[in-house]
C-alpha cells in the first residue's frame, strides 16, 4: 500500500480546459475508505501531506488540489472568483474517473473552507438545473458534508470588520503574500508591514487603494486588483447558502479574526431547509485554530483525540448514526445526540478542560 506521503497525481481539467494540479492520497488504513476528503488550496497542495495524513487515519481518502492559477496548476490566480465553479467540476472529474471512493466530504480552513462551501453551492444548487436531455452527462456528484474552519468567505468579508471599517494590516500582509502571482511570497516584515498600514491610515484612502500594490512590483493587474477588494459588495449570505441542505461542521473561535462572519454563516447555512444538520465547534483559539494554544490547553485536547475526533462526530451525525449513543462524548451528554453547537473551555470547578454544549448567541469573540 502507497504510504500516505506519496500521492498520485490526477489528470484533473476544468472544462476550459484549464489543468488543475492534483494529488490523491489513498488511504492505507481501510481498504474500503469512509469517504473522499477534496481540499482545494491556493497555498500550495504540497504542504498538505500532515492534513492528508489526519484524514488518511481517520479512515478517509483525500484530495489536495492548487487552487487555478497557483503553483502546479494553469490559469489566471483572481481571489475569490471562481472557487465554486472550479471546485465543482474537479468532483464531478473525480467521479468520473471512479477516484470518489465513498461520500464526498469538502473539507478546509481559511481559503481553502471557501473553496468548500462555495463547491458545495454550485453542486448542490447550480447542477440541480441541468436540463433532463443532458442529465445521462452529468454524475449529479452531491456532497455528502462539509468541515468549514475558520472561513474568509469573500472580498468584502475578508476587507472589512463587520462594522464596515476596513482589516488593512490584515489585508496588506495576506495580499503581499499570497494575492499575485502562482506562487506565495516571503512575508512582509513586521517593520515593513506596520510602515505600510501606518501610512495608509495616515495618507487615506488614495494611498490605500493606489499605492500599495503597483503592477511594476506585483505583476500586471495587481493595482486593480487591490482596488477591487475594496470596492466589492457584501455577501447576501441568506440567498446563496440558506437553501443549501448539504451538513455543515463550522469550526472558529474567539480570536479569529472571522468569527464574526463564520457565526452568521452557520446561522443562515440551511436556514430555508428544516432539518439540515448545522454544528458548530468554538474554542479559545484564533485563525491558527490549535496552533495557537498554549501547551496545557493542546495537551487537554489531545487527550479527548482533538478536532478530528469532533469531526468524526459530526460526520457520523451526518449520515444519520449517534456518533455515542452509550458513552460520554466529552460535552457531559452521554446517551443524548451531538448538541448543535459545542465550546472548548477551562471548567473552573472541575479545574479541567472540556467541550460544554452551549449557544451561538452565547458565544464571544474579539
Amino acid at each position: 500500500m502507497i504510504p500516505a506521503t506519496a500521492p498520485h497525481s490526477v489528470p484533473i481539467h476544468a472544462d476550459d480546459g484549464i489543468r488543475l494540479a492534483t494529488d490523491h492520497y489513498r488511504s492505507s488504513i481501510r481498504e474500503e475508505p469512509l469517504g473522499t476528503v477534496l481540499i482545494r488550496t491556493p497555498y500550495g497542495r504540497s504542504q498538505y501531506t500532515g492534513q492528508a495524513g489526519a484524514w488518511i487515519r481517520a479512515g478517509y481518502d483525500v484530495v489536495v488540489q492548487d487552487v487555478r492559477g497557483r503553483y502546479g496548476s494553469e490559469g489566471e490566480w483572481r481571489p475569490y472568483v471562481i472557487e465554486g465553479r472550479d471546485g465543482a467540476e474537479t468532483a464531478e472529474k473525480l467521479a468520473a474517473l471512479d477516484l470518489l471512493r465513498g461520500p464526498l466530504i469538502l473539507a478546509g480552513a481559511s481559503y481553502d473552507a471557501h473553496c468548500a462551501v462555495e463547491a458545495a453551492r454550485v453542486l448542490e444548487l447550480e447542477l440541480e438545473r441541468v436540463p433532463a436531455s443532458t442529465a445521462c452527462q452529468t454524475s449529479k456528484v452531491i456532497p455528502f458534508a462539509i468541515v468549514a474552519m475558520v472561513p474568509a468567505l469573500g472580498l468584502h468579508e475578508t476587507a472589512r470588520h463587520p462594522d464596515g471599517t476596513p482589516r488593512l494590516r490584515d489585508r496588506i500582509g495576506w495580499w503581499h503574500q499570497h494575492g499575485f502571482g502562482s506562487t506565495s511570497k516571503e512575508p512582509l516584515h513586521p517593520a515593513e508591514l506596520h510602515y505600510r498600514t501606518t501610512q495608509a491610515k495616515i495618507r487615506g484612502r488614495n494611498l490605500a487603494l493606489h499605492g500599495l500594490f503597483r503592477d511594476d512590483e506585483y505583476g500586471p493587474g495587481a493595482s486593480d486588483t487591490w482596488r477591487q477588494l475594496w470596492d466589492a459588495p457584501s455577501l447576501d449570505l441568506h440567498a446563496l447558502y440558506s437553501k443549501l441542505s448539504t451538513p455543515l461542521l463550522m469550526i472558529s473561535g474567539r480570536d479569529d479574526f472571522f468569527a464574526a462572519e463564520a457565526l452568521a454563516l452557520a446561522q443562515v447555512w440551511g436556514s430555508a431547509v428544516p432539518g439540515t444538520v448545522v454544528q458548530t465547534l468554538w474554542g479559545p483559539w484564533g485563525h491558527g485554530l490549535t496552533r495557537d494554544l498554549d501547551d496545557e490547553t493542546t495537551a487537554a485536547l489531545r487527550e479527548q483525540g482533538g478536532l478530528m475526533a469532533r469531526i468524526k462526530d459530526f460526520l457520523a451525525t451526518a449520515n444519520g448514526n449517534d456518533p455515542a449513543p452509550n458513552a460520554d462524548n466529552g460535552a457531559g451528554t452521554a446517551g443524548l445526540a451531538r448538541p448543535p453547537v459545542l465550546h472548548w473551555q477551562h471548567h473552573d470547578l472541575a479545574g479541567s478542560w472540556g467541550w460544554a454544549p452551549c449557544t451561538i448567541d452565547s458565544l464571544q469573540h474579539q
